[in-house]
């Protein structure tokens, strides 16, 4: 999450803004980075829709507080992040207060060998339904899920492993957005194939309780992951079939992914296809690794077959100063009970340039939109472009200053232009993953 550029989307319950994270003793630690941060920021932001015209001057504090920790079998991430911004309106409408926080967390135990493990996870993100993008991200509603699984690990010979276990998760939020409850079973056995490939096959089920409607998912597929020298490779095929009282529907599941990895340079690339529900996703899949992909928005639908093509490219080759980020994603989403198809796609693009030692530049754009009704017809999307200073006064403090345009074309068509002059205190030792 961009420290100067911090946007409010709060509708749903929220968890408290933390400045300051409790370490483990560095003896216990066998890796630990941290991050603890506070900025105070004024802006001036004007709008613009259907004619009308709104300046607004503003002033707030926002900060992430985080750590990455590995010890032995212990291994825990999290990164949480709020704004506090209060805004005057040359509307003469008032002020207003505007009040954000998003992250996620998760602690795993695994000891390689050992016959048990545990997870345990929080997420805290944007939604949204049928609202269209809004520049106003407090029309989003905002939604919290809370997981919990564990497993018992078998191993019926030298090379193969089997792993029993469960899962469950609640998901809840304010205004039109449902809550819910997921169970899931899984079994996985998997086998060394050869120093660098390893097969598996994995069923589950999986159980959603909404407030109108129960879902079971049943799935089961055949999988390898391949370590290469340069990087990764992994493929799965299966089946699987969603059923309801008012619907069942069978599919086919599977996906492909291909990395390549140096010193310099990471390139993903994949396709996958799944049946399931937002929710279920939401609540039960892996928290993703921070970075841009969890700064878009996630649409809430019902149980869906998708098709995602996704690429995301970083690299430093550019020159000694400077990094590139890339990221592109297309993916088809049919409703499997009204048969409604939506095209969703996005990209986000970022270069980080190290003027001199102490002062650096970056400039990030990202873009989302939606077909509604054909696949090269965008219906719906949001541009947003930002550019951001920041001087580093000392390893504590920096001060910086950003400006920020914006503009949704489709459902609404609105524009924004902010410019922000922000203060930084605190310790930023965490990678930021795209």
């Amino acid at each position: 999450m961009d420290v100067a550029f911090r946007k409010p989307s709060a509708g749903g319950i929220v968890i408290p803004l933390l400045v300051a994270v409790v370490v483990a003793p560095a003896s216990r630690a066998d890796e630990i980075s941290y991050t603890a941060t506070t900025t105070l920021f004024t802006d001036v932001t004007h709008t613009e829709r259907d004619s009308r015209t709104d300046t607004r001057g503003g002033a707030g504090i926002s900060g992430d507080v985080g750590a990455n920790w590995l010890s032995g079998p212990h291994q825990f991430n999290a990164l949480y992040g709020g704004t506090l911004e209060t805004e005057r309106s040359s509307l003469a409408t008032g002020d207003r207060d505007n009040l954000s926080v998003r992250g996620s967390s998760r602690y795993n135990f695994y000891q390689p060998g050992g016959r048990f493990d545990f997870n345990a996870g929080h997420t805290i993100r944007s939604v949204r339904n049928d609202t269209g993008f809004t520049l106003d991200e407090s029309a989003y509603d905002t939604q919290n899920a809370v997981n919990a699984g564990a497993g018992v690990m078998f191993y019926p010979g030298e090379l193969t492993t089997l792993r029993l276990g469960g899962q469950a998760a609640k998901t809840w939020a304010e205004d039109d957005v449902q809550d819910g409850e997921s169970q899931s079973v899984e079994a996985n056995l998997s086998r060394q194939v050869s120093e660098r490939s390893t097969m598996f096959l994995v069923g589950s089920r999986a159980w959603e309780h909404e407030e109108d409607m129960d879902i079971t998912l049943d799935s089961a597929s055949l999988g390898l992951d391949t370590r290469l020298e340069n990087g990764s490779f992994s493929a799965s095929a299966g089946v699987s079939r969603a059923e309801s009282d008012d619907f069942e529907n069978d599919a086919v599941i599977g996906s492909i992914a291909r990395q390549w990895q140096t010193s310099l340079t990471s390139t993903r690339i994949s396709y996958e296809r799944t049946q399931s529900s937002t929710l279920l996703d939401l609540a039960l899949a892996p928290i993703p690794e921070l970075g841009i992909e969890d700064e878009f928005s996630v649409r809430v639908q019902g149980v869906t077959l998708n098709d995602t093509v996704t690429l995301v490219h970083s690299t430093q080759r550019l020159c000694d100063l400077c990094t590139l980020n890339l990221m592109v994603r297309g993916s088809e989403k049919e409703n499997v009970q009204t048969g409604d198809e939506i095209w969703e796609y996005l990209a986000g693009a970022g270069l980080g340039l190290a003027v001199t030692e102490d002062k650096t530049v970056d400039l990030d754009y990202r873009w989302q939109g939606d077909a509604l009704e054909e696949r090269s017809s965008i219906d719906d999307e949001r541009h947003q472009f930002t550019v951001t200073y920041r001087h580093q006064l000392t390893d504590l403090a920096s001060w910086g200053a950003a400006f920020d345009t914006a503009f949704t074309r489709g459902l609404t068509d609105q524009d924004r232009y902010q410019a922000r002059v922000f203060f930084t205190l605190g310790w930023d030792g965490m990678e930021r993953a795209w």
